[in-house]
């Protein structure tokens, strides 16, 4: 659909401000099991929100596919929809920002591959998989590619697009030894399928199931925990929503009142980057059409922003951060951080097991949804890992649950790792507590 075409019949029908969000999305989904490909799959999708304003009320509609025969019917829904409503809150349609961070192209390989060297990719995996181990039952692995275009226009002279490129492989694998089970997980993010290393990948995965075996629990107490890079990120992304002003507004966030002052350990610094390339994508605006800045949300410990859409931003009287983010096409616009990760310090894992007599290596936590509140900021979580002896990992240790709350946590923090990794939402190192509470047996 022409958008040029939309705002002059638009506003020649009274409809005074008109918007067209598309995300255009293109993917392929790939899955095996045991060695055997149950899915291969390609898809597209291009759907719009398009939002009018008409007697000073605003509405949102959705199409999928728009052409321009469709453009007096749009109009006339969004006039009819208009005249039933009474929005009293502030709305926006934004004019656009003087000028966008300019992102740096990430060259992808993937058109040069088919669809059946990528199946040959997973296929591929699982023999490796297999290899590592007699004790290898099962195995899963899928890949999944996607592109998003997203392009915002508006009547107010906003005219912005981005697109982001990426792939996972993803592997699962199933390990019995002495009637004993236990399961391994890991992925990789793609850029360039011929760099792929899937021997790692394979090896990571099994080795995650197999160093379990024979896994007990330990007394409780008070330990000296590192929690692996993985559990951090895992944790800073169930938690990152206590940064949203939103979530301040809401009183659903401890950090209320508490902008400007310190509320981790001054080795703490949480940046938001939008444009991070280590991330898996990056943005030059966020789904308002705001320019994207980098900015550091704690710094040495002190809370320096709080993360703002338009409403937010106007509610609390000062400038959005480019944090307005949907979580779907039919989704209103939120509060989001994008690109969050905890800044690396110098100390690698090897040194903070060095620095610990007697504690626990934490590589795996579960319930991260139902077992944290982010008002009071508490955790109360499964979890299973190691025993670190006289400075070395030690024997497995499962069924033990690590309670405290996410300040106390990061004001505890003695050692902050070296081994930074972006693969998701958020980036993060591993970390050495002084002291958490754990309940075993």
């Amino acid at each position: 659909m022409n958008f040029e075409t939309l705002k002059v019949k638009a506003l020649e029908a009274g409809i005074t401000e008109i918007e067209v969000y598309t995300a255009k999305k293109h993917g392929i989904e790939i899955s095996s099991f045991n060695g055997i490909i149950e899915n291969n799959t390609s898809f597209t999708t291009n759907v719009m929100a398009i939002r009018g304003v008409y007697n000073h009320q605003i509405v949102t509609i959705y199409e999928e596919n728009c052409n321009d025969d469709m453009i007096p019917s749009i109009i006339e829904r969004i006039k009819d929809n208009c005249q039933i409503k009474n929005l009293k809150d502030p709305f926006f349609i934004y004019p656009g920002d003087e000028n966008y961070p300019t992102l740096e192209d990430k060259a992808c390989d993937f058109d040069e591959y088919t669809l059946d060297d990528k199946a040959s990719l997973c296929l591929k995996l699982t023999k490796l998989m297999e290899e590592q181990s007699k004790f290898v039952t099962k195995t899963e692995i899928s890949y999944s590619e996607t592109e998003n275009i997203t392009t915002i226009e508006n009547s107010n002279g906003l005219h912005v697009s981005r697109n982001s490129r990426y792939a996972y492989l993803v592997a699962e694998v199933v390990a019995e030894k002495d009637g004993e089970t236990k399961t391994g997980f890991d992925y990789i993010r793609l850029n360039q399928m011929k760099d792929v290393d899937l021997e790692s990948l394979a090896q990571s995965t099994v080795l995650a199931a197999i160093d379990g075996f024979g896994a007990e629990s330990i007394a409780s107490g008070s330990y000296p925990v590192v929690l692996d890079k993985k559990v951090v990120s895992n944790l800073l992304a169930a938690f990152s929503n206590i940064f949203s002003a939103e979530a301040v507004l809401k009183n659903m966030s401890f950090l209320k009142d508490k902008l400007n002052q310190k509320i981790f350990g001054e080795n703490i610094t949480l940046i938001d980057d939008p444009l991070f390339l280590e991330a898996p994508s990056q943005n030059s605006f966020d789904d308002e059409g705001v320019a994207s800045v980098t900015k550091a949300v704690v710094e040495n410990g002190e809370l320096k922003t709080y993360l703002h859409n338009l409403k937010t931003a106007a509610m609390m009287k000062t400038k959005s951060t480019g944090n307005g983010y949907k979580s779907g096409v039919q989704s209103s616009v939120g509060v989001s951080p994008s690109n969050l990760y905890l800044k690396a310090g110098d100390t690698s894992l090897e040194e903070m097991f060095s620095k610990i007599e007697h504690g626990i290596y934490v590589t795996s936590v579960q319930g991260l949804h139902a077992g944290l509140n982010p008002i009071s900021g508490s955790f109360n979580l499964q979890s299973s890992g190691f025993l670190i002896e006289h400075g070395k990992k030690g024997k497995p240790v499962t069924l033990i649950i690590i309670s405290g709350t996410l300040q106390e946590m990061l004001n505890q923090v003695s050692y902050v790792g070296n081994d930074f990794e972006f693969k998701r939402e958020v980036g993060a190192p591993s970390l050495a507590i002084k002291s958490m509470a754990v309940s075993g047996k």
